[in-house]
């Protein structure tokens, strides 16, 4: 039987007069690559800064895994199992990279050998193991895109959120980095994505919900998101592609 870790209901969130999030309600089921997608301004990263405890909600609920989110800080959620990615990649420069990775690990360890050897598996998987003692601020962009992917892997989430992973990537290294959200999810982990390359939102997602103006839009398969009338006309057809 298919189990919901997450359900967004009835949410809303304003800033003053401005409406960013209206209203929107989806379920995502355990194991699922979900993709959130839509026009700059949407309201896509509004809504994961209130799903990870960033912003309060101005109205409706937020339940992840049977518990109510919405007036939790950050660092309760991360503990939870809901870890986020940000759009604007910034590793700690000056730190190596597997120390980097070790702060991910720290959330659910005080060990050092311990956080050390999470650190290190996460590095591995994401195919960073050379790079272990470099700076962190050395790596270009691909690289540390990958990093923040190891990093916040070693809290060992049960839902990972990534906003624009594949953003300001290269064709290969945006299919090593969807090769990884692949494993991650076979390995039993949720993904919740916001993603402007469409290319590599239908090729990887289970199920699509599209924002506009902070409304949901549309909900469904790759399949029936790419034909749905309402989505071209607002998103697809507008040169949106890339």
């Amino acid at each position: 039987m298919i189990q919901h870790i997450l359900h967004i209901t009835h949410v809303s969130k304003h800033f003053g007069g401005n409406v960013a999030v209206s209203d929107v309600s989806f379920s995502v089921d355990e194991k699922e690559i979900f993709g959130l997608i839509g026009p700059n301004g949407a309201g896509k990263t509004t809504l994961f800064n209130c799903m990870t405890g960033f912003f309060p909600v101005t109205s409706g609920d937020i339940i992840f895994d049977s518990k109510k989110i919405n007036t939790l800080r950050p660092d309760q959620i991360c503990r939870l199992g809901m870890v986020r990615t940000w759009q604007r990649v910034k590793p700690l420069g000056s730190l190596t990279v597997l120390e980097n990775v070790m702060i991910g690990a720290f959330s659910i360890t005080n060990a050092t050998g311990e956080a050390n050897i999470m650190a290190m598996e996460q590095l591995h998987a994401v195919g960073l193991s050379d790079y272990a003692t470099k700076p962190a601020g050395s790596l270009p962009i691909g690289l540390k895109k990958k990093l923040e992917l190891a990093r916040v892997l070693a809290s060992r989430p049960k839902m990972l959120l990534l906003d624009e992973i594949c953003g300001g990537l290269n064709h290969t290294e945006t299919d090593s980095i969807l090769a990884i959200i692949r494993a991650v999810r076979n390995s039993g982990t949720t993904i919740v994505f916001i993603e402007h390359d469409m290319k590599a939102v239908t090729s990887i997602c289970d199920r699509i919900v599209v924002l506009n103006s902070g409304e949901k839009l549309a909900e469904g398969t790759p399949e029936e998101i790419t034909t749905n009338p309402a989505v071209i006309a607002a998103y697809l057809g507008g040169g949106h592609h890339a």
